[in-house]
């Protein structure tokens, strides 16, 4: 029985999310930098290791964002599910700065992103005067 709920759960995420599981130097395509320079963002290609993912690729949709730190610390990334297409990787990012705590980034459908007014340990606390 735990054979198969563990054959079940990796048939599940070699389906839904191996495609973008795995990230580095071999998938790295390309990097965007924040002006201030606390920030980067690379744009990796998703693998095809998943009948999703390879009508996904084949289908033009290649790229997933991944959110850094200075540090080369990990911040935040798009949905495992956001597939994002070759025109997309050339709109303009908007990195956290002291005025918005925002990092926004383009997807296929709109824009996406996340708020680090919260996180203190990720994001560099500005104090108010």
């Amino acid at each position: 029985m735990i054979k198969i709920i563990f054959f079940l759960a990796f048939f599940y995420w070699l389906c839904l999310f191996s495609s973008s599981s795995f990230y580095g130097n071999f998938n790295l395509d390309s990097t965007v930098k924040s002006e201030d320079g606390e920030y980067y963002a690379n744009i990796y290609k998703h693998l095809p290791t998943s009948p999703i993912s390879i009508a996904q690729i084949l289908g033009g949709n290649k790229y997933f964002i991944v959110l850094y730190n200075k540090k080369g610390e990990e911040l935040w990334r798009v949905s495992y599910f956001d597939y994002i297409a070759e025109p997309m990787k050339y709109e303009k990012m908007y990195f956290p700065d002291e005025i918005d705590s925002t990092f926004i980034c383009p997807t296929n459908h709109g824009y996406d992103g996340h708020d680090f007014s919260k996180t203190i340990r990720n994001h560099k606390v500005v104090s108010i005067k």
